[in-house]
């Protein structure tokens, strides 16, 4: 195990502490220094002790990648500070020990050197990696990997009942280990976390297919997926771009070790116009991995960031998702897009920013359905693939994470779109949302839970986990310090 920033360490933090120690496997400990993360997590332990106990338990962030509004709350939150950071690098046993608060953008930093990469790199920069591990995260290798809970090893979890516990796939707390994705923080926090890497070449080729037809669109994913490979080339990497009904590409990437020239879309070039004036590309594994990043997919259009002039303007620092997500906080805290519609004597705006996944069999139809009826683009589009649990009978259908319901070894293709559309007058709040829910139900699919929800908690339950959910919660938070999963996704508590 090498050192990157800090070490692991055991912990010793007085009530609740001892506890937490003897939860630890040696295999976290072994040979490592026993300050950083004992400190990091004392902080967080004591800011859990110091919230009254007749308040609700929630994380001190300044930054986030969750677009659903909240109530305000003027409790103290967790004092995560100390958790930051990549702990250790495992070259050998291509693991990586990172906080929970670590960032993909540091974790990838630290594995990049090592010719590694994390299975799965959620797009981008300031996602971290405990909070991809409670709430999900994908990309352009998930047809091959799975998402990031399938890299997770084993983990920290402070719980809601304040204790820190380690979950693994075996042992006396699996159960909290499968259950924690998509609890979205209802059940604990991960202080700490051990991640699969996997080797990557220096250089990504790319091909940008294009299609006509989202019939052919769909039979082309399920044989990339299939044999991942295209044309006798392999594919390493697959995802795609919806531009219109008759517009839409697929993007192979092929890890290479050759050199040449290499594409930069931290510039003024925009990745997502690149699919449609060119063919083939190039780009370095790093530049790769935050293609997305630097204008938010397409998003960045929205604040001028794509136009020349203010591109050029525009620090090249300040092109990233976390940037523009500030920006969006603010347009939400002071109504400014709402205020700028109204003085246009239009109505207001629906926020529509969702992921959903469909079975690959319902791609097609959703696409058709949704290029008709909801006026956004570009769309995104993401197959996956979740591994069976080692444990589990061949022949189950059972999620391999009960709370966000894949069937395992079943083809899924996400897709995320991300815009506004105006209210239906006298419509009910979150119209167009609520038929993108209906229409994803009855094709078998589901969505990601980051942002608005509309489900009664009847379907709610059914669709994620509710019973296992349940048993869950009263282990792991008996007193209910930390919100509910239901009211956190829906009510918006």
């Amino acid at each position: 195990m090498r050192d990157v920033s800090v070490q692991t360490a055991t912990i010793g933090v007085g009530p609740g502490g001892a506890r937490a120690a003897e939860s630890l496997s040696d295999s976290w400990t072994r040979g490592a220094s026993r300050n950083p993360y004992a400190a990091g997590l004392a902080r967080l332990l004591a800011s859990y002790r110091a919230i009254p106990v007749d308040q609700r338990v929630r994380l001190a962030k300044k930054t986030s990648n969750l677009f659903r509004t909240r109530a305000r709350s003027r409790a103290p939150g967790l004092d995560t500070g100390g958790l930051t950071g990549v702990l250790a690098v495992d070259p050998d046993a291509r693991t990586a020990d990172v906080g929970g608060m670590c960032t993909y953008e540091d974790l990838v930093a630290a594995t990049l050197p090592y010719g590694l990469a994390p299975l799965i790199v959620p797009q981008l920069k300031t996602i971290t990696v405990g909070g991809a591990a409670t709430g999900g995260g994908i990309e352009s290798a998930a047809f091959r990997n799975g998402v990031v809970y399938d890299d997770i090893v084993v983990m920290d979890v402070l719980t809601g009942a304040g204790e820190v516990v380690t979950a693994a796939p075996e042992g006396p707390h699996a159960d909290l280990y499968y259950g924690f994705a998509n609890s979205y923080g209802s059940l604990g926090y991960a202080t700490r976390l051990r991640v699969r890497l996997e080797p990557v070449a220096p250089f990504v080729a790319l091909r940008h297919l294009r299609f006509h037809d989202v019939t052919e669109l769909q039979d082309a994913i399920g044989r990339i997926c299939e044999r991942r490979a295209h044309d006798g080339e392999p594919v390493d990497y697959l995802d795609g771009v919806v531009f219109t009904a008759t517009e839409m590409y697929l993007t192979l990437g092929r890890g290479t070790h050759d050199p040449g020239p290499t594409s930069d879309y931290t510039g003024q070039q925009v990745f997502y116009r690149s699919i449609q004036q060119r063919t083939t590309d190039r780009l370095t594994i790093h530049d790769y991995l935050w293609r997305w990043d630097t204008d938010w997919f397409w998003c960045s259009r929205a604040f001028g960031a794509q136009q020349p002039l203010i591109r050029r303007l525009w620090p090249r620092p300040l092109r990233r998702s976390s940037v523009y997500w500030k920006l969006v906080a603010l347009d939400r805290r002071f109504d400014v897009a709402d205020r700028i519609e109204k003085l246009n004597g239009r109505p207001p705006l629906e926020r529509v920013v969702q992921d959903i996944e469909v079975p690959l069999a319902g791609t097609a139809d959703f696409l058709t359905w949704f290029l008709t009826e909801v006026p956004i683009e570009p769309i995104w589009l993401c197959p996956l693939r979740i591994p069976r649990r080692r444990d589990a009978d061949p022949a189950s259908t059972a999620p391999t994470w009960p709370l966000h319901p894949f069937e395992p070894e079943r083809t899924y293709v996400n897709i995320g779109f991300w815009s506004a559309v105006p209210q239906a007058p006298g419509g009910p709040p979150g119209a167009t949302n609520r038929r993108i829910e209906a229409t994803v139900s009855a094709l078998g699919g589901h969505k990601s839970l980051y942002s608005d929800a509309f489900y009664s908690r009847a379907e709610f339950a059914a669709k994620y986990g509710g019973a296992t959910y349940a048993q869950l919660k009263s282990t792991y938070d008996p007193t209910h310090r930390l919100l509910d999963l239901y009211d956190k996704a829906v009510r918006r508590q």
